[in-house]
């Protein structure tokens, strides 16, 4: 009895890690799309705007307010502000 019940607990707990693994995999792609669409985001609200230009946008509930400053690729995204120091 003690054995069939040490093998029963062996994979139940084989079959929780692999189903946190594989939703550990999937959480990890939606962080890299989420991070895409704000870059995007970031990237429209400076759409027709000049560098340097006071811009603000809302995400998620939340305002953001910056510049619009040229990123590594050239075009212009939207930036915080620097903090005070």
């Amino acid at each position: 009895m003690k054995n069939i019940a040490l093998k029963a607990f062996s994979i139940s707990l084989m079959c929780l890690m692999s189903f946190s693994y594989a939703n550990a995999a999937q959480h990890k792609m939606s962080k890299t799309e989420t991070h895409n669409a704000v870059t995007q985001l970031q990237m429209k609200v400076c759409h027709n705007k000049k560098q340097g230009e006071w811009v603000s946008y809302n995400y998620k509930g939340v305002l953001f307010n910056g510049t619009c400053q040229h990123n590594a690729h050239g075009k212009l995204q939207f930036m915080p502000p620097a903090p005070h120091s």
